[in-house]
C-alpha cells in the first residue's frame, strides 16, 4: 500500500479513509485528522562560495584577519511529505519547488477532514524559506507561538493547517531520534551532497531519493512512537521535551491538591523578583594556575580522573529538605554564621553586601563569586568572571551560596540583608515518587526498551527545568512583513497573578533555585574530597563533575555513603538491578585521561586513557569533528588554534529576505533564506584578571556592619 512517488502522480482519495476526532480539550471546537505527517525540504546555494577579508577581535581585544564568506541566496531543490496513520505508512510524496509544496499540502486538504498538523524537523529552518510561499497559498497564521528570536514552535493558518515543530520535541537530531526510538526508517547520513548547485529542474538520483524519503519517514515514524508511548494522540502531544513531563506532573499533582499547597506556599511577585536574581546556572570552572594569558598552557601528565554524580539534581530533590512554606521577611542585618546556623531547619534567600573581599587562600583554584549576577561590584579581580577579590560586592544568595564563600572568603565588614526565610520539609511524596520511579526507569530500561528508556530519561532531565521557568516571561512574535522578531509587551503583576491562579500550577520556583545552590554545594563538598596532601589538584569542575590528577578514594566513599543514608533517610532505597547497585547523587568514574590541558570554562580536552583517543569540550565545536582538528597531539590545544569549519562541519548563518518571491535567471523560485557557510573557531582562553580602573568606593552606612 505504502508508495513513495512524485506527488502530482499520488491519488489523494487514498488519504480520505484516516480517522479523525472530535477535539475533548477545554475551549477546543471542531475536529482534527489522526494522521502523522511530516514535511521537509532540502536547498541549494545559487553558486560557488566566495570569501571576503575580515577583521576580528579576540578575548583580549587583539585584532586579526580571517576568511569570511559572502552571504548568497539560497532556495528549495526537493520537498518530501510523509503520511503515517495506525502504524503504517501511507505515502510519501516529493517535488522540487516551494509552491509545488503548497500544492500538495492543498491536495491533502482536500481529502483529509478535520485540522491537520504537519510536523517538521527544526521548523526554524524551513519556514524562512517557505513563509511566502504559505503566505501566497494560505494567507499569514492566525496563530504563532515563539520561544525565542528565530525558534517558532507552532503556526496555525484560517484554513486549520498546523505547522509544528519536531525538534524541540525529539531534544536531539533526528538521526539520534531515529535511533533511540528503535524506528524502521533511519535517516539516511551522508547520502546527500550538500555542496552540489542544484537547480529546481534537477534529477534527484536513487541516492538523494532515499535520503529525502527516509527523513521524513524516520520523523513520522519517531512522533507515533512518542504518542504511543505517552498514551497521547496527534492534537495532544506536548510542544516540547519539557512538556511532556510537565503535563504528567500537573495531572498526579491535580489528584493530590497540589494546587492548594501551591497557592498557600508560591511567593510574592517581589519575593519572585528576588527568586530570579538568586538564581544561577550550574559550576562551570579551571584552576587558573595551569592556564592564563601569562602562564604556559600546562598539559598535566598522568591520570586525571573525572568523578560525575549520578544524576545530581534529580538526588537533590530526593534527598535534601527544601523551602516548602511561604517566605517570611526577616527585618534587620544578618551575619554569616547567624543564617548558617538556622540553615538546617529554614532555607533562606537574601542581599550578601561585603567591603574587603578576599579569598582566605589566593591558590584557591576555585572562586566561587559570580561576577555576572551581582548588583554592584566596585574594583573586582576576576578569574574567568569568578571573583578573586574586590573592594565591594552586593549579590543575592541562598544559605549553600553562603555556606561555600564562608569556606573560601574573609571580609572586612558583611552584612545580610533583605532576609527572608521559608521552612524546610522534604518535597511533596506525590513529586518525589515521580523523580524516584524515573530515576528507577532510567537504570532498568537501557537495554530492554530503547523507546520507553529515551522517553523516559528525558522526562527525568526535564523535571529540573520545570521548577525554573520564570512565571513571567518575554515572548517574541515575528512580524509577517519585514521577518523581525518583536517582544510582547506584558505587565508583571497582571503575568504573575494569572500564573498563580492557573490551577494546573503546582511547582514551585524556589525549588529550582534551591536544587542549583545544593548543587553546587556538593560540587565543593566533592573538591574537598581531592587528596592536597599528596600533590592532588582540582583540575577543573563542570557543574556535576569535577577533575583531580588523585583523589581520596576513601574520602569519596565517605561522601557517596552520605549520599546513600540521604536517600534512605527520606524513605528511598539504591537500585538494584541486574548485580548492579546505582544510587542517585553518587560521584563515580566518568573517564580517565592521561594527558589533560584547559583554557578555560568548557573549553578542555584529554587523551583517554581507555582508548587513547583525544577527546575535547569547547563550546561551539563539535566534539567529534573538533578532537579530529588536533592532530592526535594535545599540545595543539592552544590559544589561537584554529578548528577548521571544514573539518568540524560548524555553521555560521546569514538571514536573507527579500521583498517577494521572484524567479532568478534559471528559472527557480526564490523566497527568503538562510546562508549557511563553515565556520573557524579560533580557541581562546580564559581571561584571569580584570583590573579595572581602581575607583574610591563609596561612602556607606556601615556602622551595623558585621566584622568577619
Amino acid at each position: 500500500m505504502y508508495e513513495f512517488v512524485y506527488y502530482k502522480e499520488y491519488d489523494y482519495s487514498k488519504l480520505s479513509k484516516i480517522r479523525w476526532n472530535k477535539y475533548k480539550g477545554k475551549g477546543q471546537k471542531g475536529i482534527y485528522n489522526n494522521a502523522i505527517i511530516m514535511f521537509d525540504t532540502e536547498t541549494s546555494k545559487s553558486g560557488p562560495v566566495e570569501y571576503e577579508t575580515v577583521v576580528k577581535k579576540d578575548l583580549y581585544g587583539n585584532k586579526y584577519e580571517t576568511l569570511q564568506a559572502i552571504p548568497q541566496t539560497n532556495y528549495v531543490v526537493a520537498f518530501t511529505l510523509s503520511v503515517r496513520f495506525n502504524e503504517q505508512n501511507y505515502c510519501t510524496l516529493y517535488g522540487h519547488k516551494p509552491s509545488e509544496l503548497m500544492e500538495c499540502i492543498n491536495l491533502l486538504r482536500l481529502h483529509m477532514k478535520g485540522t491537520l498538523f504537519l510536523f517538521c524537523f527544526n521548523l526554524a529552518f524551513d519556514w524562512i524559506y517557505l513563509r511566502r510561499f504559505f503566505f501566497r497559498a494560505f494567507g499569514e497564521p492566525k496563530k504563532q507561538l515563539c520561544v525565542k528570536p528565530h525558534k517558532p514552535i507552532l503556526f496555525k493558518f484560517e484554513n486549520d493547517i498546523v505547522l509544528k515543530d519536531a525538534y524541540i520535541l525529539a531534544g536531539r537530531n533526528l538521526a539520534k531520534w531515529a535511533e533511540d526510538m528503535n524506528v524502521e526508517h533511519q535517516k539516511a547520513v551522508g547520502a546527500w551532497d550538500y555542496d552540489l548547485i542544484r537547480d529546481q529542474t534537477h534529477e534527484f538520483t536513487p541516492e538523494e531519493l532515499r535520503y529525502i524519503e527516509c527523513d521524513t519517514l524516520a520523523g513520522v515514524e519517531c512522533i507515533e512512537a512518542t504518542i504511543k508511548t505517552l498514551h497521547k494522540n496527534i492534537s495532544s502531544i506536548p510542544y516540547t521535551l519539557t512538556g511532556i513531563i510537565r503535563n504528567e506532573v500537573r495531572q498526579v499533582g491535580e489528584q493530590n491538591n497540589a494546587h492548594d499547597s501551591f497557592l498557600r506556599n508560591v511567593p510574592s511577585l517581589e519575593t519572585q523578583i528576588k527568586l530570579e536574581k538568586v538564581y544561577h546556572g550550574g559550576y562551570t570552572h579551571g584552576n587558573r594556575y595551569y592556564y592564563g594569558e601569562y602562564l604556559p598552557n600546562e598539559i598535566i601528565k598522568g591520570d586525571v580522573t573525572c568523578l560525575d554524580f549520578n544524576s545530581s539534581y534529580p538526588f537533590i530533590m530526593l534527598a535534601y529538605k527544601m523551602p516548602c512554606s511561604l517566605y517570611t521577611e526577616l527585618p534587620g542585618i544578618y551575619s554569616i554564621s547567624e543564617i548558617i546556623n538556622d540553615s538546617k531547619d529554614y532555607a533562606f534567600i537574601f542581599k550578601f553586601v561585603a567591603f574587603g573581599i578576599d579569598l582566605k587562600d589566593f591558590k584557591s583554584p576555585m572562586p566561587y563569586l559570580q561576577f555576572s549576577k551581582c548588583e554592584v561590584c566596585i574594583n573586582p579581580v576576576l578569574d574567568n568572571g569568578k571573583i578573586v577579590s574586590a573592594d565591594y560586592c552586593e549579590i543575592y544568595l541562598t544559605e549553600y551560596d553562603l555556606m561555600i564563600l564562608n569556606d573560601l572568603y574573609k571580609f572586612e565588614r558583611h552584612a545580610c540583608v533583605e532576609v527572608e526565610y521559608s521552612a524546610k520539609h522534604y518535597l511533596p511524596r506525590w513529586y518525589t515518587d515521580i523523580v524516584y520511579q524515573l530515576y528507577k526507569d532510567k537504570c532498568t530500561l537501557k537495554n530492554v526498551d530503547s523507546v520507553l528508556y529515551g522517553i523516559q530519561k528525558s522526562k527525568l532531565n526535564s523535571l529540573y527545568g520545570n521548577c525554573v521557568t520564570k512565571p513571567c516571561r518575554v515572548t517574541v512574535e515575528e512580524e509577517y512583513d519585514t521577518g523581525k522578531y518583536i517582544e510582547k509587551e506584558f505587565d508583571n503583576i497582571s503575568e504573575y497573578n494569572k500564573y498563580r491562579n492557573k490551577r494546573t500550577n503546582v511547582l514551585l520556583y524556589q525549588w529550582g533555585v534551591h536544587v542549583t545552590s545544593i548543587g553546587a554545594w556538593n560540587l565543593f563538598q566533592l573538591g574537598k574530597c581531592v587528596d592536597y596532601e599528596n600533590g592532588g589538584r582540582w583540575v577543573y569542575s563542570d557543574t556535576d563533575s569535577c577533575y583531580s590528577n588523585l583523589w581520596d578514594m576513601n574520602k569519596v566513599k565517605a561522601y557517596n555513603e552520605r549520599c546513600e543514608q540521604m536517600l534512605r533517610a527520606n524513605g528511598y532505597e539504591p537500585i538494584e538491578y541486574n548485580g548492579k547497585t546505582f544510587v542517585p547523587g553518587a560521584a563515580t568514574v566518568d573517564g580517565v585521561y592521561s594527558e589533560f590541558v584547559y583554557m578555560g570554562a568548557k573549553r578542555y580536552a584529554g587523551r583517554d586513557s581507555e582508548t587513547n583517543k583525544l577527546k575535547i569540550t569547547v563550546a561551539g565545536v563539535p566534539k567529534k569533528t573538533g578532537s579530529k582538528c588536533l592532530n592526535d597531539d594535545i599540545k595543539n590545544f592552544k590559544k589561537g588554534f584554529c578548528f577548521s569549519g571544514s573539518v568540524t562541519g560548524k555553521l555560521t548563518h546569514s538571514y536573507i529576505y527579500v521583498d517577494d518571491i521572484y524567479i532568478d535567471e534559471r528559472g527557480n523560485e526564490v523566497g527568503d533564506s538562510i546562508d549557511l557557510n563553515e565556520c573557524n573557531y579560533i580557541l581562546d582562553q580564559a581571561k584571569l584578571f580584570d583590573f579595572n580602573d581602581y575607583i574610591e568606593v563609596d561612602e556607606y552606612e556601615a556602622s551595623n556592619f558585621r566584622t568577619t
